[in-house]
């Protein structure tokens, strides 16, 4: 007589008592667990948000430098339009008597599809160095950050559209040269204040800030402040001074006492 193999019919392991069927305990028990528990969530959601609040800031501060540096990079452009510009029309600037600020140079806007596109009546636009109109930083005429110039009361502004929308440029140039002198275009020579403190144009928010209009233009992280383009090419980002007639940044071209330079002048 054979013996009975111990563990199950005929000698065969495992046993075919359940009709062949068998599950090994162990990975039962494994198998039974499945996803994250409640505490892994709460652990998990816990430590993402953490990193989203750390993060957060630091990509804000990342995305107003990358602005700043581009609105920094199209005014130095439109530094080198207006240097041409000069040289081609015997060193004096033009006379724009009516909105001189904006119809310098800039775009204007289909009335089909709203794509911008130079408008040569404006004087500079002739000068400009070939770029695309088209795409986020590729029009030198708008500021990345510009939101426009607003105001709470409801005084004039851009409403919801920004300065470029509005007046087809970001970038407000100083109408005190821009008014001519005895009929004729302001000159160059004529001008007593230093080239490095000479505003030629810069943000919105410098003509808010020095009028106390109470309207909002602060378009780089920083109340008051924003990049200015000097005569003598440089563009700084400074924060402006209400009525200042003296100082790092000057309007007026015929200021008496400072035709000398800026002490150590940081052009960006």
């Amino acid at each position: 007589m054979v013996p009975r193999a111990e563990g199950g019919q005929n000698g065969i392991w495992p046993p075919d008592d359940a009709g062949g069927a068998y599950s090994d305990p162990g990975m039962v028990e494994r198998s039974g667990r499945g996803g994250f528990t409640l505490l892994e969530l709460v652990i998990s959601l816990a430590v993402v948000s953490a990193l989203l609040i750390l993060l957060v800031p630091v990509l804000s501060t990342a995305r107003t430098s990358s602005h700043r540096a581009l609105c920094a990079g199209n005014q130095r452009l439109l530094g080198h339009a207006w240097s041409n510009y000069l040289d081609s029309n015997d060193q004096r600037f033009p006379v724009l008597l009516v909105q001189g600020a904006w119809m310098y140079g800039g775009a204007r806007f289909s009335s089909l599809d709203g794509s911008p596109f130079l408008d040569y009546d404006r004087p500079l636009n002739r000068f400009l160095p070939a770029h695309r109109l088209s795409g986020p930083g590729e029009i030198l005429f708008e500021c990345p950050a510009d939101g426009g110039i607003t105001d709470e009361h409801s005084r004039i502004g851009t409403g919801r559209r920004s300065a470029f929308e509005a007046f087809g440029t970001s970038y407000r140039a100083n109408t005190k040269l821009l008014g001519g002198r005895d009929g004729r275009g302001l000159s160059r020579a004529e001008i007593t204040t230093s080239p490095s403190r000479l505003v030629v144009l810069g943000d919105a928010v410098w003509y808010e800030v020095r009028e106390q209009t109470g309207r909002l233009a602060s378009w780089h992280g920083m109340t008051a402040a924003g990049n200015l383009l000097f005569l003598d090419g440089s563009v700084r980002f400074l924060v402006i001074d209400p009525k200042s007639t003296i100082g790092p940044a000057v309007f007026d071209p015929l200021a008496p006492g400072l035709a000398f330079p800026l002490p150590n002048a940081d052009a960006q």
